[in-house]
């Protein structure tokens, strides 16, 4: 768990992989795969006022979180985890709120994969903006959230981060919202 300064607050970031590439013991020297908060040293968590877990798990490609992976989300929220924003799935998966705790399971791929082109549902990504409350009653705490949609639009060579509201594309934009809707229909 890392500690940050954000204004008046102590933000910890926990970071780490469920999956790997390499052998573990080579993986686990360079990467942090504790993704279990019984696992942090003792004392970490003190003086922190928003704790975040930036979680590398789930499948790939899929919108819709497995059980192990919400059973991961409400076991961080029970050790105090306020924000959890995941990746891995290259998708956008829901958004959840566990107690005080803000789940966002996948927030879709920023700047794309190793595929040269990748299809449409794929293309949906997402960012997640938080405030966060500073005053001593409530500090730490998430005052508001909201996730913008935005799609990537191959154009000449490189790709554009067009909000969803903004596609011009109408079939494009239907589907996109359609897709949006079944995902976050609660």
């Amino acid at each position: 768990v890392q500690h940050q300064a954000a204004g008046p607050l102590t933000i910890g970031f926990a970071a780490f992989t469920l999956w790997r590439n390499a052998d573990e013991a080579e993986f686990r020297a360079r990467i942090s795969m504790a993704g279990d908060p019984a696992e942090w040293p003792l004392g970490i968590l003190a003086n922190i006022d928003l704790l975040c877990a930036v979680p590398h798990w789930d499948w790939e490609f899929r919108h819709f979180p497995r059980p192990a992976t919400r059973a991961l989300a409400r076991r961080l929220a029970g050790y105090g985890v306020r924000l959890i924003a995941g990746h891995h799935a290259h998708v956008v998966q829901p958004l959840e709120r566990i107690d005080d705790a803000i789940v966002a399971y996948g927030l879709g791929d920023f700047l794309g994969t190793a595929f040269a082109r990748q299809p449409w549902p794929g293309r949906i990504g997402s960012i997640l903006v938080v405030d966060v409350r500073t005053d001593t009653a409530a500090r730490g705490k998430i005052a508001a959230y909201k996730l913008h949609f935005f799609m990537r639009l191959a154009k000449g060579g490189h790709e554009q981060l067009v909000p969803v509201e903004a596609l011009k594309e109408e079939l494009l934009k239907r589907k996109v919202t359609e897709r949006l809707s079944a995902i976050f229909s609660g």
